[in-house]
């Protein structure tokens, strides 16, 4: 049960990201979250196998550009991140930790909603797909299928072009980039973040909203 004096407190749930498992969480404004066109450039081969094989992946996003309307509603950001152990984005194990953000992000999102933020909405790290149909085509890509994990498949934040280095910077967050040909001995850590989007939702017009329902009828 959720206590009266906590409805509609940003603080509230950004102690619930830490009770789910997350390292630690930042309560930010919604307007100081960077989006950069490059950004999504990233998420194309060969950096990325999963750059046009799932819903929530570049090219069947929104871009940067819908992003940035989007975002513009919204009035907070709860900004969420586990740490880990650089060798284990490198082992058998790695999507183990990426399925852990998913997870943490749907809870969010769906404690959020328990508050009163009716419209909020949650992006994770990487793509879904190696983490829940890593050996399996995306159904929600096949005329009249449907996500087989809708409540938890999401997009990244980099797939809307999220400049998420520069946000966990902002917040004091020490970040390394890590490739495939990187040494794990060499990278001093690793973390993975996440965001849950919070507003009223009576403040969207209609390009807003526009965009808000897509969003919503390809989950």
């Amino acid at each position: 049960m959720i206590p009266k004096k906590s409805a509609m407190n940003p603080q509230f749930l950004q102690q619930e990201a830490i009770r789910l498992g997350a390292t630690d969480s930042k309560v930010i404004n919604a307007k100081d979250i960077p989006i950069e066109d490059a950004i999504v450039e990233m998420c194309r081969p060969p950096a990325c196998d999963s750059y046009g094989t799932c819903a929530n992946c570049p090219p069947f996003v929104m871009t940067p550009k819908e992003a940035r309307i989007w975002i513009s509603h919204f009035d907070k950001g709860i900004f969420f991140k586990i740490d880990l152990e650089p060798e284990l984005l490198f082992s058998e194990r790695q999507f183990r930790p990426f399925e852990r953000i998913f997870r943490i992000a749907s809870q969010l999102e769906q404690r959020s909603k328990e508050l009163g933020w009716k419209h909020s909405w949650t992006l994770a790290a990487g793509s879904c797909k190696p983490v829940f149909c890593p050996d399996a085509p995306c159904e929600a890509l096949i005329d009249g299928g449907k996500c087989r994990f809708p409540d938890l498949a999401r997009p990244s934040m980099e797939a809307i072009g999220i400049n998420v280095f520069r946000l966990a910077g902002k917040v004091g967050w020490s970040i390394h980039r890590i490739t495939r040909a990187a040494d794990p001995k060499q990278i001093p850590s690793a973390m993975l973040a996440g965001i849950v989007l919070i507003c009223t939702g009576n403040n969207l017009n209609d390009p807003q909203r526009q965009i808000f329902e897509k969003i919503k009828q390809n989950k």
